[in-house]
């Protein structure tokens, strides 16, 4: 169950142009379908989660944010396949001080990611396998 706080880089200065986002990939390497069991994000979703990943494929959302609102949310995905164990991602990325990035699986699933979770525009992916 990784939990990352990663500090933004010192080269570059937050302004109220800045943006924070998540785009996030999920990427199904299980036998049987992700189907989501809840999503929730501070903003409105610029792409919002799949309801259903099928095996082999992967979904993307994508979750805004902005100075005065950090890009924060949290999905959660349930592997059909897997017993209905669960990938839950929670994340914040505000405008000043460190990404808080968390996610964690149930006991038949793991979690890889894969990708910079350094910065204000993440993007990065998850493979799940079970």
């Amino acid at each position: 169950m990784p939990e990352v706080s990663i500090d933004k880089p010192a080269q570059t200065k937050p302004s109220p142009d800045s943006t924070e986002s998540l785009t996030a990939t999920i990427v199904n390497q299980t036998q049987g379908n992700l189907v989501l069991v809840s999503s929730t994000t501070d903003e409105q979703w610029t792409i919002p989660p799949p309801s259903t990943i099928a095996p082999g494929q992967s979904g993307q959302f994508s979750s805004p944010g902005d100075f005065s609102n950090p890009s924060a949310g949290i999905v959660k995905y349930q592997a059909t396949a897997v017993n209905n164990a669960t990938f839950t991602l929670n994340w914040t990325i505000p405008s000043v001080g460190p990404n808080q990035i968390n996610w964690q699986t149930t006991p038949g699933l793991n979690a890889q990611e894969s990708g910079s979770l350094s910065g204000w525009n993440l993007s990065a992916s998850w493979f799940i396998s079970g």
